[in-house]
Parts: C-alpha cells; sequence; structure tokens
C-alpha cells in the first residue's frame, strides 16, 4: 500500500513538472549566446549556405569518380520476322536452292569496362577545383555568419538600450510624482505658488507619452529581433542581459594586420585565385592528348552464324589528340589569364577596403569608450546635484522650476550614458567583425 502510495506522489509530481515545463515555453527567455545560437540554428541564409557546402561535398565524390573504371551492362533480344535468304544454283548439282541466313531469336549481353590512363592532368585539376570550391563556400558560411553575429549582437544590445530608457523614464515618472508631493504640501502651507503647482501637474502629464512611447519601441525592437533570430512574431520572449562597460585596448596596426589575416573574404578570394589556376591549367590541356583503356565481354546467341551459346572479349587503347580546335583552347588560356588578373586587381581593393573598414571600426571604439567616460561622471554629478536641489527646495532656497530642471537634467545624463554604453558594445561588435573574428564553423 505505501509503495501504491509513494508511486501515485511520483507519477503527481511528475505531471506537474511537466505542465510547468510546458507554460515556461509560453516565454522564451535569451541571452545573448542563447540568442546567436538560434540565430544559427534558424536564420535561412545559414541554412541555405550549409546545403551549398553539402552540395560541394558532393561534386567532389562526382569529382573523384572519373579516377575510377567505368563499367556498363548492355542487354538485348532481337526477334528477326523475315530471315535474309538467297538462291543458290550449281547445276547440275544445285538448282535454285534456298538458303537462309540466321536465325528467329538472337540474345547479346555484354559488359564494358572504361578506364582513363592519361587525361594530361585534366581529372587532377577538376578533382581539386571541386575541392577548393568547398573551401569557397566554407568560407562564405565563415562570413554570412560573422555578419549574422554583428546584426544579433547589434539588435540585442538596442533592445536591451530602449529597455533601460523604459527604466529611465519610470524612474523620472516617479522623481516628479515625488516633487508633486512635495510641491502640494508647500502650497497648502502657502510656501508654493499656484503656478509651481499647474508647471509641475504639465511635467508629469508631458513625461506619461514619452514613457508610452519607449514601451512601443521596445515592443518594435523585440519584433525585429525575433525577425533576425528567424522566430514567430507570435512567440514571447524576454532579453537577459544588460548594458556593461568591460573596455577593450584596441590598436590600429594590430587590428589591421588581424584582418588582412583572418577575414573570410580575403581567403575566399585566395581560394578563387587558386581555383583559377587550376582552370588555367584545364585551358591549357584543351589541345592535349588523352588516352583510355575499353574493355568489352559480349555473351550471344547466336554466335558467329553457329545457334550457340558463346563469349567474346576484345581491348582498344583509343589515343584521341586533337590537331586543330579553331583557335578555342588558346582563347580558354587567355580567358583564364584574364580572369587570374581581375581576381589580382579584386585582391589590392578589397584589402584597402578592408584597412579602411577596420579603421572606422577603432575609431568608432575609441570614441565611444571616451564618450562613456564622459557621461558617466555626468550621470554621477547630475545624481548629485537632484540630491543637492530636493534640499534646497524643500528648504524654499530654490524654486520648483529649477529643482525640476535638475531632473531633466538627470534624465538627459542617464539616457546619453545608455545610448553612449550601447554604442560602445555595438562598437565592439563591429570591430570583432572587422578583424575577422573566428567563430565556431558549424
Amino acid at each position: 500500500m505505501l509503495k501504491y502510495f509513494l508511486r501515485l506522489i511520483l507519477v503527481f509530481s511528475l505531471l506537474i513538472w511537466f505542465d510547468s515545463s510546458v507554460f515556461s515555453q509560453d516565454k522564451l527567455i535569451l541571452d545573448l549566446d542563447q540568442s546567436l545560437e538560434t540565430a544559427y540554428q534558424n536564420n535561412r541564409a545559414l541554412q541555405s549556405q550549409k546545403e551549398k557546402i553539402s552540395s560541394a561535398r558532393f561534386k567532389i565524390s562526382e569529382a573523384k569518380s572519373n579516377f575510377y573504371p567505368q563499367l556498363s551492362f548492355q542487354g538485348s533480344y532481337t526477334y528477326l520476322g523475315v530471315l535474309p535468304s538467297f538462291i543458290v544454283s550449281f547445276p547440275p548439282i544445285i538448282e535454285n536452292e534456298k538458303i537462309t541466313q540466321g536465325y528467329h531469336d538472337n540474345f547479346n549481353f555484354a559488359l564494358s569496362l572504361q578506364q582513363s590512363i592519361f587525361t594530361w592532368g585534366r581529372l587532377q585539376n577538376n578533382y581539386s577545383i571541386s575541392r577548393l570550391n568547398l573551401q569557397s563556400e566554407e568560407e562564405t558560411y565563415n562570413k554570412d555568419k560573422q555578419n549574422i553575429t554583428y546584426e544579433v549582437k547589434s539588435s540585442f544590445y538596442s533592445a536591451l538600450l530602449v529597455r533601460e530608457l523604459i527604466r529611465v523614464r519610470k524612474e523620472a515618472l516617479k522623481n516628479i510624482e515625488e516633487h508633486l508631493k512635495t510641491v502640494e504640501l508647500r502650497y497648502k502651507a502657502g510656501q508654493a505658488s499656484e503656478f509651481d503647482l499647474l508647471r509641475t501637474k504639465v511635467q508629469l502629464a508631458n513625461a506619461k507619452p514619452p514613457l508610452l512611447q519607449t514601451e512601443q519601441a521596445y515592443d518594435l525592437a523585440l519584433s525585429s529581433f525575433k525577425n533576425i533570430l528567424g522566430l514567430s512574431q507570435e512567440l514571447e520572449i524576454e532579453l537577459e542581459g544588460e548594458l556593461l562597460f568591460d573596455p577593450v585596448e584596441v590598436e590600429l596596426g594590430k587590428a589591421t594586420q588581424e584582418a588582412l589575416s583572418r577575414r573570410s573574404e580575403l581567403e575566399s578570394l585566395d581560394i578563387r585565385k587558386k581555383i583559377a589556376q587550376k582552370g588555367l591549367a584545364l585551358a591549357r590541356a584543351g589541345n592535349k592528348p588523352s588516352l583510355l583503356g575499353i574493355a568489352n565481354y559480349s555473351y550471344q546467341n547466336p554466335f558467329y552464324g553457329e545457334k550457340k551459346w558463346d563469349a567474346d572479349w576484345n581491348f582498344t587503347l583509343s589515343l584521341n589528340f586533337p590537331l586543330f580546335d579553331g583557335f578555342a583552347t588558346r582563347s580558354r588560356i587567355n580567358q583564364s589569364k584574364s580572369d587570374l588578373n581581375q581576381l589580382d586587381i579584386g585582391e589590392k581593393d578589397l584589402k584597402e577596403g578592408i584597412k579602411l573598414e577596420v579603421k572606422d571600426a577603432v575609431t568608432s571604439l575609441n570614441l565611444a569608450r571616451e564618450t562613456i567616460l564622459s557621461q558617466e561622471e555626468n550621470v554621477k554629478q547630475a545624481k548629485e546635484s537632484l540630491r543637492i536641489a530636493r534640499i534646497q527646495y524643500a528648504q524654499g532656497m530654490i524654486t520648483s522650476l529649477e529643482e525640476m530642471d535638475t531632473e531633466l537634467a538627470l534624465t538627459y545624463a542617464q539616457v546619453n550614458y545608455l545610448q553612449a554604453l550601447t554604442d560602445y558594445l555595438i562598437a565592439q561588435a563591429k570591430y570583432n567583425k572587422a578583424i575577422g573574428e573566428k567563430l565556431s564553423q558549424f
């Protein structure tokens, strides 16, 4: 009985746990790392690029298959309705005798084996190109992943900024409400004018619409964030994280060297140059000889005119040596050389663009860091000014308008600090993208 009771408790506990786990799935809580993983799994561009990588792997297998012998089977059955015949006459021995050739039923089964013996490097170069194409698709995946990483971080930090602005505006609204209570007490005591009371009420009313607008902006920011992550708009999410200032030292020369050695675009361009070089080798082999070995085995009935089953085989060496192709090979060689020259020019242009991008990222990062340091001190001063202003207003040393101006200055300082902090975090993400931060491939 006790065992049965304990079993019921266990089942009931599992049901409660399962029920709570289901309800917890109604809201998806995401920190930055979880957001990145979600984007990597759901982003359609990345998924499409993964399929291209899979396709490139299969193309390697296809190119490798050309090294192996090609074996084929052919079987046929032919029924001859009318057999060929002719009249033979050798008088006086044979007089107009009809001779029939062949048989109505004809069977033929054959195996054919072909093996490339020498192709002047065509097969090897095609195989190398297929392997290089795979590397190219993988570098494209890395580039797309870096772009998505930047987009997710930028959107994540922007959403956190709006969430923090909601907190700041709520605090500002609370400060105005507290100030209104003080003004009302002073007004009843005859120490504040009706103008001060009305002005405070107007400021309280004016502070509510910006809060509502910020809340709506946060909802839109979450919708945009869900779209980047590939999530349904109906799914409710909550962001877990905060805007933290973690300064890093960057140096332009070192950052530029890292970018030039790590950027996926340069690695991809280098692979494309290797592919073009292999393409040039293929073009040069266009008018070169190739040697093919062919072996055939057949099993047939009739066999050389006799009504019986028997086998036959043969082996052929086939040499193909193009003598004149209308200068097509020369044209293909010149095209390949031109393609290589274009890639060389593109490489120089790409490197200069990367240098400019890194310089912009370093400048933005340093500027954002200096802005944070100044705004951080500004917030401290604004908070202290508000503390002093409240005391002074309570003692009748300043007007209500002066205290409200101090409250407004604190709000502006907090907003500017949060904006600078967000700019710094986004600049960090931009810097990591500019130097080609390495990410896990898959």
